[in-house]
């Protein structure tokens, strides 16, 4: 086993929990948060996911295997402006032999301490060996560690935008 058993259990227990802060040159024209850095910041959570389970960069090196993206979903629900905090939380919402379904939530944190829901990030990820740029199933270690984290995570409420499609209400479209 090449995790530390206590330490996944306590980062999927708090949602693999990361804070940052707003950067400067994230701002846009409109005068907050960039859609792009939204991304960034959602895949540094996603960074912070695979780490926790020894599947980070020191493993990936060792290994050859990595997991790449298959699709991402992003909701940008509410502002965040320049210098403001932010928490993310991520949750292990399906997984199979080869691939992870994995939902975040983007919490802006407000000067009194308060919290809102600011963006929500769906990401399929598929795990690859970096020898054939295959896919190929995870090791045992990953799976076992995957495992120990759906323990926690299915029970935890699936949000009701997980799998959601994009497009206009029905009815709704002038031209379909």
């Amino acid at each position: 086993m090449g995790f530390d058993l206590d330490a996944v259990r306590a980062a999927a227990q708090s949602g693999f929990a990361l804070e940052g802060k707003v950067l400067p040159a994230w701002i846009d024209y409109n005068g907050h948060m960039n859609v792009a850095y939204y991304l960034v910041a959602f895949d540094t959570g996603l960074d912070a996911f695979v780490d926790a389970l020894d599947f980070g960069e020191a493993a990936r090196m060792r290994t050859q295997m990595t997991t790449m993206t298959l699709e991402g979903h992003v909701q940008y629900l509410g502002e965040l402006m320049e210098g403001q905090a932010y928490r993310l939380r991520n949750q292990l919402y399906d997984y199979d032999a080869k691939r992870m379904h994995l939902i975040q939530q983007m919490f802006g944190v407000n000067e009194d301490g308060s919290e809102f829901l600011s963006a929500t990030m769906e990401w399929m990820s598929l795990s690859v060996s970096l020898e054939t740029r295959r896919s190929a199933p995870f090791h045992e270690d990953v799976m076992e560690a995957l495992a120990l984290v759906w323990e926690i995570h299915k029970d935890w409420d699936a949000p009701d935008w997980v799998g959601r499609s994009i497009g206009l209400p029905p009815g709704k479209s002038l031209v379909r």
